[in-house]
């Protein structure tokens, strides 16, 4: 059985996923982001290894897809994007319970 990574290209700027089977589909690559207009890549600029895309399995169709990484898996140096992926998701935990506490106050104001 033959198993393998195929490549991931992602937005430079804000870490939009592109594609995660930039080797299989290459219709699929872009040179820019289509939602920002930032120049996209495929490797990690330290160390220039591949990011990790779509984990191929052979003789199995589909998948998980897999998220956009922080981290380079080869030097674990962080990625240009990181500091705003990571500043989106500690924004939804912190608006999260906040909306809740808002809601509640609502509900009782409409009773």
């Amino acid at each position: 059985m033959n198993s393998y990574y195929d490549t991931m290209q992602v937005c430079k700027k804000l870490g939009h996923k592109i594609t995660d089977y930039y080797d299989t589909l290459p219709n699929h690559r872009q040179d820019h982001c289509h939602k920002c207009g930032s120049m996209t890549v495929t490797t990690c600029e330290f160390c220039k290894t591949k990011i990790k895309g779509h984990y191929h399995v052979s003789g199995v169709i589909g998948g998980s897809r897999p998220n956009v990484p922080l981290y380079c898996h080869n030097c674990g140096e962080p990625y240009p994007w990181k500091n705003v992926l990571y500043a989106k998701k500690l924004g939804k935990t912190l608006i999260s319970p906040a909306k809740h506490i808002l809601d509640s106050i609502i509900g009782i104001f409409k009773k």
